[in-house]
């Protein structure tokens, strides 16, 4: 937690004195599981999100953290990233480097590097590539998206197929498949809930429900 607390600090600096962001978002959410590349880290719930992102350079930049904590049986779970990406093709290719800090409580803490590759596109294909710093562990992962306007809500539909190693001699491949339902409040606000089906090498198929609510400002 010490190496959290640390890096939480450092990205509430970057917070701090990034005034001219372009945009904050925040949101909080409750989840009857979570899933993280395919393996359960906890039962029921709530999660919470902050985000900052904006331009420098001619270069796009995002901050992120993430937390998960358990209501009932799992642990607490920190996600902590940041990175910068560029676009190319008129905006049709887009690239993304950055760093991800994962830490569960009880457990160790995993720095690793991020490197996707997405188009906008049909279907929204994103190749992403993980290595952990610390012991050279690699995640793959390959996902798909597409958002409809039914003029009452918004419904996104998503995909994702990954691939990551458990240790130097054990994988697991996983899948997930959900759709999210949002309805507007207000201009900045937003109401969503989801279905998703997780699936993997080492569970068999689950369904997570989500309910929560988002604000960008």
């Amino acid at each position: 937690m010490k190496t959290t607390k640390l890096i939480i600090t450092a990205l509430l600096g970057l917070f701090i004195n990034v005034a001219s962001a372009e945009s904050f978002s925040l949101g909080t959410k409750y989840a009857s599981d979570y899933f993280y590349r395919g393996t359960l880290q906890a039962e029921e719930s709530i999660q919470a999100n902050l985000g900052v992102s904006g331009q420098v350079s001619g270069l796009n930049y995002s901050a992120g953290a993430f937390t998960n904590q358990s209501v009932d049986a799992g642990v607490d779970s920190y996600i902590l990233n940041g990175g910068i990406s560029k676009s190319f093709l008129d905006s049709i290719l887009n690239t993304y480097v950055g760093l991800n800090h994962v830490e569960n409580v009880s457990g160790e803490a995993l720095l690793e590097a991020n490197i996707g590759i997405s188009l906008n596109t049909v279907l929204n294909p994103k190749l992403s590539f993980f290595r952990s710093l610390d012991d050279s562990l690699y995640t793959s992962e390959l996902s798909v998206s597409h958002d409809f306007d039914l003029g009452v809500c918004n419904l996104g539909a998503s995909a994702s197929l990954g691939n990551t190693d458990l240790s130097n001699t054990l994988d697991n491949t996983y899948y997930t498949a959900g759709v999210t339902a949002s309805k507007s409040l207000g201009e900045k606000a937003s109401l969503g809930i989801n279905l998703v089906r997780v699936d993997s090498e080492t569970i068999s198929a689950e369904y997570v429900v989500g309910l929560g609510i988002s604000t960008q400002f």
